[in-house]
């Protein structure tokens, strides 16, 4: 899809109705007739990865959240690209993608992430009384934070060492 491919390496911004026709060879007008405006194709372009490739309920909690995290890896450095993730940072440049960012992409993606946590807690892994909203910004988090602080993206072993380190404080004794 075109305004994927924008935006993975144009940022954003690069995503207009006017870059989208040249890049993909379709008039304005073709474009204008699915979508009324720049927020409808983001979402939509967006909307395309919504899909969130979810682990094996029978895996435990740990191996459930390295295989998350490594599709959020995923998501945010195949898909849709690092420059979306800086645009999200300075999400006062531009609020609809922001908005539609946060809504179909970044959202839903924390929430499996923390429905794992709530499963772990009822499976009698994890324990209960951990701030586990915090432990999913933990989680996220260290991703953003070692991808701003070094410039590029965290080693491959990423998703296994920051599990390792939550773990301890997370498990059930």
């Amino acid at each position: 899809m075109a305004a994927l491919a924008l935006l993975r390496e144009r940022g954003p911004q690069g995503v207009t109705v006017e870059a989208v026709a040249q890049y993909s060879g379709s008039a304005k007008t073709t474009i204008y007739r699915r979508y009324k405006n720049r927020y409808e194709l983001l979402r939509s372009s967006l909307a395309f990865v919504e899909d969130i490739p979810e682990p094996s309920p029978g895996l435990p909690v740990r191996e459930r959240l390295v295989y998350l995290l490594t599709q959020f890896r995923h998501g945010l450095e195949e898909v849709v690209g690092l420059r979306a993730l800086v645009a999200l940072l300075h999400g006062d440049e531009d609020p609809e993608f922001t908005q539609v960012f946060r809504e179909t992409i970044l959202g839903p993606r924390l929430e499996v992430i923390f429905q794992t946590l709530r499963s772990g807690v009822e499976s009698g892994e994890l324990r209960a009384d951990a701030d586990y909203e915090t432990v999913v910004s933990m989680l996220a988090g260290s991703f953003i934070a070692r991808f701003a602080v070094r410039g590029a993206p965290p080693p491959a072993d990423w998703a296994d060492a920051v599990v390792d380190t939550i773990w301890p404080a997370i498990r059930a004794a």
